[in-house]
C-alpha cells in the first residue's frame, strides 16, 4: 500500500502543476479539482480514506475530466491517473 500511496501523491503533485500551468481551464473546473486535489491530500496525511466521500469525490474527478477531455489533453491524463490509483487504493 504504500507504494500506491507515493504514486497517488506523485500524481496528485503532477496535477497541481499542470493546473498551475494552465490559464484556459474555466474557474469552476479549476475549483472543482482543487478541492479533489484538497481532499485527497488531506486523506493521505492521515493515512486513511475514511475521511473521504469516495462517490463524491470520483464523480468530481470524472465530470472534470469529461468538460476538458478534448481541450486539456495532459490535464485529462492526469485526473485518469488519478482516478485509476484511487481505484486501486479501494477508494
Amino acid at each position: 500500500m504504500p507504494e500506491r500511496i507515493a504514486k497517488l501523491q506523485a500524481t496528485i503533485e503532477e496535477l497541481q502543476a499542470e493546473l498551475a500551468s494552465l490559464e484556459t481551464v474555466d474557474n469552476e473546473t479549476r475549483a472543482v479539482l482543487e478541492s479533489a486535489v484538497d481532499e485527497i491530500q488531506a486523506a493521505l496525511h492521515k493515512e486513511q480514506h475514511a475521511g473521504l466521500d469516495e462517490s463524491t469525490l470520483i464523480t468530481k474527478l470524472r465530470d472534470s475530466a469529461e468538460q476538458f477531455e478534448a481541450s486539456h489533453p495532459t490535464l485529462f491524463g492526469i485526473v485518469s491517473r488519478t482516478i485509476d490509483a484511487l481505484g486501486q487504493m479501494g477508494i
